[in-house]
């Protein structure tokens, strides 16, 4: 028993920072997906539409989008825990006066700054957990996009347990209760990682003109600048698809709106395969295993535009799932291969300021068309996108 413990505190230790900052990012995707599923409640309390609701999606991803390159140079040069810290302080801040916002304007305020504090983690937790972890990236990344995403699954069934009980600004006094408690987990640690990052930065800013050269030679190479295109195309069917999947499912299909509540945690749920595409990609090839998963992704797709039973539906759930959330920890690892060591973070701040832009217009494109033209077409369009980044994959091998 007693080597069981050693071992298991070992583990710990050796991996602690994956732990906390895979604590932070499920916080962060569980904040973000607390709205969706309260969609419905805005649009009867506050008299907003589809697009309306979507407008707001689209304005937290922005905002999440535009802080990017900045915190990844940031990041590079006073330490990148420091970042995570003061960030994961601000949007538990931001959640807690989503519930004390008296109008849907504030609470449209409110989700920007979110946006805008969420923005650095991920950003600056992949190029500190490859400093820490470079020999299995992929593996590491998938271990935190799993947890992380397990915070989407998670959050339409606070929501639906929380709003049966008391009123929905609950939910957000929950979310910022718990996410104040990891932060205070990870102050606690944050001093042992402080130190490796100043050194690092120095490493990585010693020379200005070296570093502006590092960037301009990442931003020249054609397979980087594709890849981020099709990684773009993803973060576009991501949020498309998970803005709005509850309300096509009850919209469109007839689903009842808890039917509709537990697919959408289904799909979060396929987040628990990212561990084993992730580890796939560094055995088999990173780019043969995205192109498969974009394939995966279109066939569910397309089952889902076209199935009218529960069942059907949930098959195509479950295969957007997986192949939505398999690609994330492919992706990332496939990334930090093509930029140049000792400008990850503001590289790899720049890429995901493109990533994030292109997907923060999803929301807002889907709920338009779905108001003007139906679902059915809004998700055809994500369909395409997803054959055009299939299609790119196999062309870049």
């Amino acid at each position: 028993m007693g080597s069981v413990t050693n071992r298991v505190v070992s583990t710990g230790r050796v991996y602690y920072l994956l732990i906390l900052v895979s604590l932070l990012w499920f916080m962060v995707l569980f904040i973000r997906y607390l709205f969706p599923p309260l969609f419905g409640t805005f649009q009867s309390v506050y008299g907003v539409s589809n697009t309306q609701t979507g407008l707001l999606f689209t304005v937290l991803m922005l905002a999440y989008s535009t802080v990017q390159f900045p915190a990844g140079v940031i990041g590079d040069r006073v330490g990148l825990s420091k970042v995570i810290l003061w960030s994961a302080i601000l949007f538990s801040a931001a959640t807690l006066l989503v519930a004390f916002s008296p109008s849907y304007v504030l609470i449209m305020v409110a989700a920007m700054i979110i946006g805008i504090s969420t923005g650095p983690q991920k950003t600056v937790a992949i190029p500190l957990l490859s400093r820490r972890y470079p020999e299995h990236l992929g593996r590491v990344l998938g271990v935190m996009d799993t947890v992380g995403l397990f915070g989407g699954m998670a959050a339409p069934l606070v929501v639906v347990v929380l709003t049966g009980v008391f009123v929905w600004q609950s939910v957000f006094v929950f979310a910022a209760g718990l996410s104040g408690l990891i932060v205070v987990l990870f102050y606690l640690h944050v001093g042992r990682e402080q130190a490796t990052d100043a050194n690092e930065s120095d490493l990585s800013s010693s020379s200005e003109t070296q570093e502006s050269v590092s960037y301009k030679s990442a931003f020249t190479d054609r397979r980087l600048l594709m890849f981020v295109f099709i990684a773009g195309c993803h973060t576009f069917v991501w949020n498309g698809v998970s803005s709005f999947l509850p309300l096509f499912l009850t919209a469109e299909k007839g689903i009842s709106a808890a039917s509709a509540g537990a697919l959408y945690s289904v799909l979060f749920a396929m987040g628990a395969s990212q561990t084993i595409t992730g580890e796939s990609g560094d055995r088999f090839g990173k780019l043969t295993v995205a192109f498969g998963l974009f394939v995966l992704l279109f066939i569910g797709v397309v089952l889902l535009i076209n199935s009218t039973s529960l069942v059907m539906i949930g098959i195509a759930t479950v295969i957007v799932g997986l192949g939505v959330q398999g690609l994330r920890p492919v992706r990332d690892a496939y990334l930090m291969d093509l930029i140049p060591d000792g400008v990850g973070g503001g590289a790899l701040g720049a890429i995901r300021t493109f990533m994030t832009g292109v997907g923060a217009l999803a929301p807002a494109t889907v709920g338009l068309l779905s108001d003007v033209v139906g679902f059915t077409l809004a998700f055809t369009v994500i369909g395409a996108t997803t054959a055009i980044a299939a299609l790119l994959t196999f062309l870049l091998r």
